[in-house]
């Protein structure tokens, strides 16, 4: 993999590109499963010929830091809630670049399936082992591992450094990025937004009594302390689910939820709530109600069955309906003031852990002014989380910007359940990448056609037709 201070696309004489993005780049924030994804999907359809652009991840840390311990999210330890056969592949259906009876469609998924979890393991020498021990789910440590892998073998390029800012330029994207020594510019012809950002909960941390979600997991990493035998949890997402696992069955301590609702509602799980995930067909086609009712059902506010079958094993849990207002100290404890109707009560704990999740809007505070303006235009109004939903197109993308801003973890309402996690990694990178190659539309009512013609001009665009400047770097 690449560092760089700048990325552009070089000319190539006597070529003439019919793509969307000029050779340029798309850039990710981010080097977690959809830029993996992304990647591999990238450089599999270059192999076959069609001129998609190639993925460039800026990423703060490392490749998939967020699934291993000491980086605000897990321990590494935690199970994985998918199932890993949905990995970056599937779910394998490449319709999108042809017609189901065109060779390029099963060529496009076999080489696929060389990406996928299972030849991971077979890779490391570990698929009989796995089958023998009953296919068990991986840590978060095992899948951090396999995202490496896959992006080691599709040549993701990443540029370390933290995104500071994100300006439209010229009909193209310029990030700005901090390695730590320097700032300088990184442009690409598409912007996607991945990861959960910031851990943004209701409460102020104060990283010893009251915690958020990095604050958690550090302390669980370095060490529980003695004196915290009851904490309170706020929320009752995946993200707490985890937390309140660990606390309960990993440390023996005894933990109440606080969540909105009337109890700890598990994930929908059956074969009808699953083909929303794995094939949206139709879900457009559902009234608003119905889709965000699917949704809350089934992703939002709700614990794996898997974290549920867990917590059975213990008496540790118990949990309070209502929202969290407040907390104040109390003689060595913290006091939670819980909101429920029109009752206000207090509950007492030694810790308190605000596992209500990231800020989806996170991303609009890196927008330049003329991005910003460019996307209130495109929403028709001030930049909220219910306009972004609503507006999301068949590319996961805004419409109406003068270059793709792509925010699969806003895209659950108007195009499907399955895009903000990790249930269709490989039908939204087909989507994204979908929007930078002529006459292929991806969307969930019809097959699109990928032409002949377009992929024959396509290899004569030859992939590799942008790379990495770094002259920038060697003038610091």
């Amino acid at each position: 993999m690449s560092q760089s201070s700048t990325l552009f696309p070089a000319s190539v004489a006597g070529t003439r590109s019919t793509s969307r993005h000029g050779g340029a780049p798309l850039l990710v924030i981010g080097a977690g499963p959809k830029a993996v994804a992304l990647a591999v999907k990238s450089s599999v359809l270059r192999a076959v010929g069609f001129d998609v652009p190639e993925i460039v991840a800026l990423e703060r840390d490392r490749t998939a830091a967020n699934w291993l311990a000491g980086r605000g999210w897990t321990n590494g330890r935690q199970r994985l809630g998918t199932l890993p056969e949905k990995d970056l592949g599937f779910p394998y259906d490449c319709t999108t670049w042809g017609e189901s009876h065109d060779p390029v469609t099963g060529e496009i998924a076999q080489r696929m399936a060389g990406f996928s979890w299972a030849s991971h393991l077979q890779d490391r020498g570990l698929y009989a082992r796995w089958i023998d021990r009953s296919r068990p789910q991986p840590s978060h440590r095992e899948w951090a591992d396999y995202l490496e892998w896959a992006a080691d073998r599709s040549g993701l390029r990443t540029v370390i450094g933290e995104v500071r800012a994100a300006e439209l330029r010229g009909g193209d994207w310029a990030l700005t990025v901090d390695d730590g020594t320097d700032r300088f510019a990184v442009h690409g012809a598409g912007l996607l937004v991945s990861g959960p950002g910031p851990a943004a909960g209701v409460l102020p941390a104060d990283g010893a009594r009251v915690l958020d979600t990095a604050g958690f997991w550090k302390m669980a990493v370095e060490g529980f302390p003695d004196w915290a035998e009851t904490v309170v949890v706020v929320g009752a997402g995946e993200t707490a689910g985890t937390i309140v696992r660990e606390l309960a069955l990993g440390q023996d301590r005894k933990v109440t939820v606080v969540a909105p609702r009337a109890t700890l509602y598990s994930r929908g799980e059956s074969p009808f709530e699953n083909r929303y995930y794995s094939d949206p067909t139709g879900w457009a086609g559902l009234s608003e109600t119905d889709r965000q009712e699917f949704i809350r059902r089934t992703d939002r506010a709700v614990f794996s069955q898997e974290v549920q079958s867990d917590l059975a094993l213990t008496t540790n849990v118990s949990w309070e309906p209502g929202r969290v207002v407040g907390t104040r100290p109390a003689d060595g404890q913290v006091a939670v003031e819980i909101a429920y109707g029109e009752q206000h009560r207090l509950h007492r704990a030694d810790l308190v852990v605000d596992a209500t999740g990231g800020d989806p809007l996170w991303f609009t505070g890196l927008l330049g002014p003329l991005a910003e303006d460019a996307l209130r235009a495109a929403l028709g109004g001030a930049v909220t989380r219910e306009r972004i939903e609503r507006s999301i197109d068949s590319s996961l993308a805004v419409p109406g910007l003068p270059a793709p801003l792509h925010l699969p973890n806003l895209a659950a309402l108007a195009q499907g359940p399955g895009f903000p996690n990790l249930s269709s990694l490989g039908l939204l990178s087909d989507r994204v990448l979908a929007r930078y190659v002529p006459d292929v539309h991806a969307d969930d009512t019809a097959v699109a056609e990928a032409r002949s013609g377009s992929r024959t001009t396509a290899r004569a665009g030859a992939p590799g037709s942008h790379h990495l400047d770094t002259s920038g770097a060697a003038q610091r």
